[in-house]
C-alpha cells in the first residue's frame, strides 16, 4: 500500500522529456519496449524508470526518487518545456513532496518528511486540489490530484501503457540551486534527531483511496 517512487510529468512529447532531464543529469538508456506498465521488469536498486506518455504529455516513473525531487532542476527544465510537475511519496517514512514550475518560474514547492523533519517545507500558494486531497495523505491521492490539476495526471497511463523501460546511471546530478539553498536552512532549523521518528510510531487504519475520477479531473 501507499506510493514508493516519485513522478515526473510534462506538457511534451515523452522523447522531448527524456531529452531535455539528460542536459541536467546523468545518461539514460532506453531499453526494452512493454506493452502494459504493470508488466516492466524494472530494477529500482539500478535505478531504472518507466517513460511513456503522447499526444502532448510524458510520463516518468522515478524510482531513484533523486530526480523527481529536485525542484531547481524541474524549474529549469520548465523554462524549455513549459509546465513541468515533480511529485511523489515515500511513505515508509512519511516523504511526500510536489515542485510545479511553468516557464522558468516556480509555482509551488512542497515538501515534507515525517522521518526527517518537525515541520514541513511550503514554497507558493496550495493548489486548489491541495484542500479536498492533502499532498500529505498515505493513500498517494494527493500526489495524482495535484498533476491532475495540470491536466498530466499519468494514472491511465500506468493502468495501460505502453513504457519504455530506461536506465538512468545516476554519474551525474542536477546543480544546486535557489530552492535547495532554502531547503538546507529549512532542515538546519526544522531537522528532527536521526531515528527519534522511530519512537512516535503509530498503528492506524488505512482508509479508501478518494483518488478523483475522470470526471472530477
Amino acid at each position: 500500500m501507499g506510493l514508493h517512487c516519485g513522478y515526473l510529468v510534462a506538457a511534451v512529447e515523452p522523447d522531448a522529456l527524456l531529452l531535455e532531464l539528460s542536459r541536467h543529469a546523468g545518461a539514460f538508456v532506453a531499453g526494452a519496449l512493454v506493452e502494459r506498465v504493470a508488466d516492466a521488469d524494472i530494477d529500482p536498486g539500478r535505478f531504472d524508470l518507466l517513460l511513456g506518455g503522447g499526444d502532448g504529455r510524458a510520463f516518468l516513473v522515478d524510482t531513484s526518487m533523486m530526480l523527481s525531487t529536485n525542484a531547481d532542476m524541474i524549474i529549469a527544465m520548465s523554462d524549455v518545456l513549459g509546465t513541468v510537475v515533480g511529485a511523489g511519496a515515500e511513505t515508509v517514512s512519511g516523504s511526500y513532496w510536489l515542485t510545479v514550475a511553468r516557464d522558468g518560474e516556480l509555482l509551488r514547492h512542497a515538501f515534507m518528511s515525517y522521518a526527517s523533519l518537525t515541520l514541513g517545507m511550503s514554497i507558493g500558494d496550495p493548489l486548489a486540489s491541495e484542500d479536498e486531497f492533502p499532498l500529505v495523505d498515505s493513500s498517494g491521492d494527493g500526489v495524482f490530484a495535484a498533476m491532475a490539476t495540470f491536466g498530466l495526471d499519468p494514472s491511465a497511463w500506468l493502468d495501460s501503457g505502453p513504457a519504455t523501460v530506461v536506465t538512468f546511471d545516476a554519474t551525474r546530478f542536477p546543480h544546486n540551486g535557489a530552492v535547495d539553498a532554502i531547503r538546507r536552512r529549512h532542515f538546519e532549523q526544522y531537522g528532527r534527531p536521526e531515528d527519534a521518528w522511530l519512537h512516535e510510531i503509530v498503528a492506524v487504519e488505512a482508509s479508501p483511496s478518494r483518488r478523483p475520477n475522470a470526471a472530477e479531473r
